[in-house]
């Protein structure tokens, strides 16, 4: 079976390479939109189209499962391409994303407050929020929209990123760390 890998950059580089030391048995293919990244400042449409069209692609190159990487595509696109586009061209096909994973590991050790570090479509979208908060009603969600972190992550730019990421951290400072890496 091959499986698809799509992030906006270079970022889902990270789970791919975690994906395949797990998984070593499956074929696999990676593709980031590095030339309409970042996706987090753009509109509904705009993700859900530019992950349709990569989507596509994955699927016409055989994959027979594709794993958003990108958490801004997961969030605002990934529903309704399972819901919609899969059905009619592609309905023997898997479109998974990686927010669910990552809001049921925050909310595994049940803390009363859970920091979220996203792009500005991430956090507008409330899908951290919802889907910790099926997890754990209880617990507070705090989320916190970091514009600029990706294209300094992506450009390489990380000596620069310490301001910026101060500035981003600080409403989530009262937020329990936990040593995991999502």
């Amino acid at each position: 079976m091959k499986i698809g890998i799509f992030d906006s950059g270079l970022g889902g580089l990270f789970l791919t390479k975690a994906i395949t030391d797990a998984v070593p048995e499956y074929d696999y293919v990676y593709l980031g939109d590095t030339k309409n990244l970042p996706y987090g400042n753009r509109s509904k449409d705009d993700v859900y189209d530019l992950t349709k069209n990569a989507v596509d692609y994955l699927f016409k190159n055989d994959c027979e499962l594709i794993i958003l990487a990108c958490n801004t595509a997961s969030a605002l696109a990934l529903r309704r391409l399972q819901q919609e586009y899969l059905p009619t061209h592609y309905p023997d096909r898997k479109i998974l994303g990686v927010l669910v994973p990552m809001a049921e590991a925050a909310a595994e050790r049940r803390p009363s407050k859970i920091g979220v570090l996203g792009t500005l479509g991430t956090v507008n979208s409330r899908a951290f929020i919802n889907e910790i908060q099926k997890i754990h009603p209880e617990a507070e969600v705090i989320q916190s929209a970091a514009p600029l972190l990706v294209p300094i992550i992506e450009n390489d730019e990380m000596e620069s990123a310490g301001p910026v990421l101060h500035e981003y951290l600080d409403p989530l400072k009262n937020v329990e760390i936990s040593r995991r890496r999502y």
